[in-house]
């Protein structure tokens, strides 16, 4: 990486883990509750977060409520870690924070249902609050929409192999096998050090891996040697991409 500034951001429990690169200085690695202290400064750093970002409703998709870039992505990344691509929720979702898990999960269910003929994941619930606080951001603050991009580890590690990772990321093969991916890419000291920057942070290993991983995609990003599906991105209602980046 030169002197341009990027930083790889995954959802984790409690807020974010992010992990900044700026020039030839050390690799940084950041908890934060909230991703837009990280982000907002500096003004010109190109951001990878693994979030979707740009949702669809009845109207916005390859199929109603449907996105063509998760499908894509998982035909990508194969059986078993297809699976690993959640479907987006379907914008609507946003407006759903009751507080009572299970009234919202009925909730979103049936509102996702009625859209997309599909129900809503327990794991989707989970990280709909990290959704709606990229997409707040995003659409309260449009200049973001040029810095900010929705990347997807799995293709990520994917690229960096030259196939997919087969081993999940939670198992010892798996974990072994990406952090050895990453230590190719920023060696083996940059990496024990982001790990102990995240010590006594609610950050898992796991997660901080993901966000390695944004980085790396974040780069190629900044210097325009990307893969993104769908290649014509489609957008969503309030005019967001929706396309995965790696």
């Amino acid at each position: 990486m030169d002197d341009r500034i990027c930083i790889g951001a995954d959802g984790c429990p409690g807020g974010w883990i992010c992990v900044v690169s700026a020039g030839d200085g050390p690799l940084r690695a950041v908890f934060t509750p909230s991703l837009g202290d990280v982000v907002a400064h500096p003004a010109d750093a190109t951001v990878a977060v693994d979030m979707p970002i740009g949702l669809p409703d009845a109207e916005h998709g390859m199929e109603p409520g449907i996105r063509g870039c998760d499908r894509a992505a998982r035909g990508l990344l194969g059986h078993p870690r297809s699976s690993s691509v959640f479907p987006a929720p379907v914008r609507d979702l946003l407006a759903i924070d009751s507080g009572d898990i299970v009234r919202d999960h009925t909730e979103a269910s049936r509102i996702s249902q009625a859209v997309s003929g599909r129900k809503v994941t327990r794991q989707t619930m989970n990280i709909l609050p990290r959704i709606r606080e990229v997409d707040e951001l995003l659409q309260s603050r449009p200049a973001l929409r040029d810095r900010i991009f929705e990347v997807h580890p799995e293709l990520s590690f994917r690229a960096l192999q030259g196939s997919t990772v087969v081993d999940g990321k939670r198992t010892p093969a798996g974990r072994r096998c990406r952090w050895d991916l990453l230590t190719d890419v920023f060696g083996s000291e940059a990496l024990a050090g982001v790990e102990e920057q995240i010590r006594g942070t609610p950050a898992r290993t796991e997660d901080l891996l993901d966000a390695l991983a944004c980085l790396w995609s974040a780069d190629r990003i900044a210097r325009g040697v990307h893969g993104t599906v769908p290649e014509s991105p489609e957008h969503d209602a309030t005019g967001l991409r929706m396309s995965i980046s790696w």
